[in-house]
């Protein structure tokens, strides 16, 4: 049983305990490859199997311990490393070669390898096609903040695009009934299904949805373009063989600034459009 569980035993029968040290850190063994490495910062970025008792197999950055454990890195690698967690903080702390293999085909994780964005850094430009055929670059949108996310029309669960596109739905309305939003603010939804989300499929999607599309854009293009800025992002795209509907893939929405920086990452699908509204409401004030 954990401390806390014997805490909350101890309370109800109206015992009071110190039990309140700090757990020794925990280490997990890792396997997977590394797609990229990242001197600069002392990161692997590594696609690895399911780590036991902590998380699931996915993509993702790991600082490592120590500079010496970087020597001879390369993307590619298969690796067997020790994966040691503290409270919030994580690291590798020990690594071996287990051999050697191709990148990963048919998803976008070497786009993510490549480098995610964080605060602070300008928005990627990349070239488009809207809802109504037309096609767009992302700098068209700089000069005003933006709030961007990436779905699909086909998506069949209700907490991952629906969900955005019910946040999107939120935000329009509070940003056209609130005058000291209005007109500060545009909304990008960018598909990664190309081959089904035509801009005839867009422009009905937005309809459906009553999107005011002078300030919520729909945007596709080809497939390697939109993986490649969906990694970008950090949104792992992994399509399914050919013919499948569904594909598989992660939520981040990114709010940039009038001068087309990044300013707020909301990973998932846990942050609310009060949330994103306050941050732009607290970037319109500076």
């Amino acid at each position: 049983m954990t401390c806390r569980a014997w805490l909350v035993l101890l309370l109800a029968a109206g015992v009071t305990t110190g039990c309140n040290r700090p757990d020794p850190p925990k280490q997990y063994a890792l396997t997977g490859q590394i797609l990229a490495v990242k001197d600069n910062s002392q990161e692997l970025t590594i696609k690895h199997d399911d780590i036991p008792g902590y998380m699931p197999g996915m993509t993702m950055s790991f600082p490592v311990v120590a500079s010496s454990l970087m020597v001879g890195r390369e993307p590619g690698e298969l690796i067997a490393a020790t994966l040691e967690v503290d409270g919030l903080k994580y690291q590798v702390t020990a690594i071996t070669r287990t051999g050697m293999a191709p990148l990963p085909q048919g998803t976008n994780e070497v786009a993510m390898a490549g480098g995610i964005l964080e605060v602070g850094d300008p928005m990627p430009d990349a070239a488009l096609i809207d809802q109504t055929d037309h096609r767009r670059s992302l700098a068209e949108w700089r000069g005003t903040p933006v709030l961007v996310t990436f779905i699909y029309t086909r998506c069949p669960l209700p907490n991952y695009c629906p969900l955005m596109d019910r946040h999107f739905v939120t935000i329009q309305r509070a940003v056209a009934d609130d005058p000291a939003l209005r007109g500060q603010l545009q909304l990008l939804s960018i598909s990664f299904d190309a081959e089904y989300d035509t801009p005839a499929v867009l422009a009905a999607h937005a309809a459906t949805l009553k999107a005011d599309t002078s300030t919520w854009t729909f945007l596709t293009g080809d497939r390697v373009t939109v993986d490649r800025l969906a990694g970008t992002f950090g949104v792992g795209v992994i399509r399914g063989s050919d013919g499948a509907t569904e594909i598989t893939h992660n939520l981040r929405t990114a709010l940039f600034a009038a001068d087309g920086t990044l300013l707020k990452i909301y990973p998932g699908s846990d942050w609310t459009p009060r949330t994103a509204l306050a941050d732009l409401r607290a970037h319109l004030a500076r």
